[in-house]
């Protein structure tokens, strides 16, 4: 096995986890970037994707360049077939493989989660949109997911008819003839706002002995405590034990998140994230001094333990004013590019620049802090914030949520972190 400074690495992203190219350079011999483009009538934006950034090579075409190429990158989920095509022409591969059907194909996560004797949400399957509007006429508080198509329909929360029934009309106009076609899993609210999870990677079903043991408040901001995987939640450990020898079967080789809604000291494991999760990503790339070892070695089979510069992390959502049609183009200042990281982007003249998508509310990033305590990573993401150029914010306030949610954690029995968790006030105060 060559070391990871002889090796040429190939990142295949749609897009998203671009920053993790950008913390490969300097480690790897070089480092390719590639975003699929592949259309009828491809966009010049498309093209630009991983453009302008230093040591980041774009390519196009990873046929052209995969004689060079000794490892191959996968941080998301869709392309195994790739994967296993690649690992048969003797590149290393880091990714999930078909270990991503557990993410893509719901149905068959409910299947899994039955098999290895976890909790199974209640839930119903219904075929079309007709059929769905039927059960939901005389329905409240549902939630509505469906495979696949992540771009198509996010997980929905249905309140009662005479609130959504517009969603209904909103979805027929959306998804047109092929309206009934799509299956709707509708499951029922688990009602608790206790929701846990570990942010880590596994190599063939290994987890290293210590992860992040984080809390997200949904696509808004995220926190982030390194925990020795012997003292994460019996929720979490319970769920690592049990999808370790699936994981294997898959020889799965990624970053992986979970998602476990606790009721009544029940665990619900509900959303299977094969991949870089989002947030949490940012914390990893920061926190793991050696990551480009871990995946060079991931890659290989080999798991290596990270090795963590810091002790805690957090994460707020970036947005930008102005029209959703338009591109993005941010400076920020120089003290505080290491902890800006932006998915979906190029640099030009120094500017992160990010075309309009039509899946974003003007979001261009995560802001990104660390540190040896909690209270120390709120106060330094509030500097940080303080310093973004005009125009641009971070969703701060979301890490009041999150700490409410740590103590409601501890109230339940469940230790956040050994570290004291700080009021909830202080996410909200302008001292620092």
């Amino acid at each position: 096995m060559k070391d990871v400074s002889q090796s040429t690495a190939l990142i295949f992203d749609h897009g998203l986890f671009l920053p993790l190219a950008q913390r490969l350079v300097g480690h790897f011999k070089r480092v390719l970037y590639h975003c699929p483009v592949s259309e009828s009538f491809p966009k010049m934006e498309r093209y630009l994707i991983g453009d302008g950034y230093d040591g980041v090579e774009r390519v196009d075409d990873i046929w052209k360049v995969m004689p060079e190429v000794t490892t191959a990158i996968f941080p998301d989920i869709y392309d195994s077939g790739l994967q296993l095509h690649l690992e048969s022409i003797g590149i290393s591969v880091w990714g999930s493989r078909n270990a991503d059907s557990l993410e893509i194909n719901r149905d068959k996560f409910m299947r899994v989660l039955k098999e290895v004797g976890l909790e199974v949400p209640k839930f119903e399957r219904v075929v079309g949109l007709t059929k769905l509007g039927e059960y939901l006429k005389d329905k409240e508080d549902k939630y509505i997911k469906i495979s696949k198509f992540r771009g198509t329909l996010e997980t929905t929360h249905w309140r009662n008819w005479r609130q959504d029934e517009g969603w209904l009309e909103h979805m027929a106009v959306k998804l047109g003839p092929a309206k009934d076609l799509l299956p709707f899993l509708v499951f029922d609210a688990i009602e608790t706002d206790l929701e846990i999870g570990a942010d880590t990677f596994t190599i063939d079903g290994q987890f290293p002995s210590s992860m992040l043991h984080g809390l997200e408040w949904k696509d808004k901001g995220y926190l982030g405590v390194v925990t020795p995987r012997d003292e994460m939640p019996d929720h979490v450990q319970n769920v690592i034990e049990s999808f370790s020898p699936i994981l294997k079967q898959y020889r799965c080789r990624n970053f992986m998140s979970m998602e476990i809604r606790v009721k009544d000291d029940v665990g619900y494991y509900i959303d299977p994230t094969q991949r870089c999760p989002c947030p949490a990503t940012g914390s990893q790339l920061k926190l793991i001094g050696n990551l480009p070892e871990v995946i060079f070695a991931g890659a290989n089979g080999e798991l290596v333990e990270p090795e963590w510069t810091d002790k805690v992390s957090a994460e707020c959502i970036m947005t930008e004013k102005g029209p959703k049609e338009c591109w993005s183009i941010t400076e920020f200042p120089k003290e505080l590019q290491e902890h800006v990281f932006c998915g979906g982007s190029c640099e030009i003249d120094g500017r992160i620049c990010s075309p309009p998508d039509d899946s974003d509310e003007n979001t261009i990033g995560w802001l990104v802090a660390t540190g040896s305590s909690i209270e120390q990573v709120v106060e330094q993401m509030k500097e940080y914030a303080a310093m973004l150029p005009d125009g641009v914010s971070a969703k701060t306030d979301s890490l009041f949520d999150l700490l409410k949610e740590a103590h409601s954690a501890e109230d339940e029995g469940i230790e956040f972190s050994d570290k004291e968790v700080p009021d909830p006030q202080i996410a909200l105060t302008n001292e620092s």
